[in-house]
């Protein structure tokens, strides 16, 4: 019987690797390459990798993998927030259309048990998966882990409210010369309008390789 991986058949990954290349749109090689990049620049700092919104886990994958080419499995852990299924509802009204629309076009993000499979396929270590609403387990997590420090914090939850709860609980624990990664500044309202708000009046500038205009990101000085 076929291994299969949240749906995938193990056996057809060079089916599937073509299958992005031939279909895949533009926009997609450049944005791996973005990522790839910005790990780059942040091997010689201390910190974890900490990703809030990890949806069907390519990015999280992509990040462990990178640490693997870049670094060790032990160089840092990786910590993945998000709620591994459903969204959790919103009230902003804005916030809740697009959920709605989002998870009606691309259904709900991966099981915490489907994404460790994949990573035990892929013998990757040292990572620590969050399960729940982020307006909760972050504030949680960061009381039992008032030591955490970050060189790379993603944020990739589109809407207002976790990202205000990131922004306000994490970015302090951000190192110097860390970065804070956007996935939906600019393109998705409720991000954009959380990062305004909290960056204004500071001194940052937003940023984005010439490679790719998504992410944009920030260099904590």
């Amino acid at each position: 019987m076929n291994k299969k991986l949240f749906g995938f058949d193990v056996d057809k990954q060079w089916d599937y690797e073509n299958g992005f290349y031939l279909t895949s749109h533009l926009t997609r090689l450049p944005k791996m390459l973005a990522h790839y990049e910005l790990y780059k620049s942040i091997i010689n700092l201390p910190g974890c990798i900490v990703e809030c919104g990890v949806y069907k886990g390519a990015s999280f994958i992509r990040f462990a993998t990178f640490r693997e080419i870049l670094e060790s499995p032990f160089s840092r852990k990786i910590i993945g927030f998000d709620a591994f299924g459903e969204f959790p509802k919103q009230d902003e009204k804005t916030d809740a259309k697009f959920i709605q629309e989002f998870e009606g076009a691309g259904g709900f993000g991966i099981s915490v048990d489907e994404l460790k499979d994949v990573f035990t396929h892929k013998s990757f270590e040292n990572y620590e998966l969050i399960k729940g609403d982020i307006l909760e387990t972050i504030p949680e997590y960061i009381s039992e882990h008032p030591e955490l420090k970050i060189a790379l914090l993603h944020i990739d939850v589109d809407v207002y409210k976790p990202s205000v709860t990131i922004l306000n609980n994490l970015y302090e624990k951000v190192v110097s010369g860390g970065l804070v990664v956007f996935d939906d500044y600019g393109t998705v309202a409720g991000e954009t309008q959380a990062v305004d708000e909290f960056f204004d009046g500071k001194d940052v500038q937003i940023e984005k390789l010439s490679i790719s205009h998504i992410p944009s990101y920030i260099r904590k000085k």
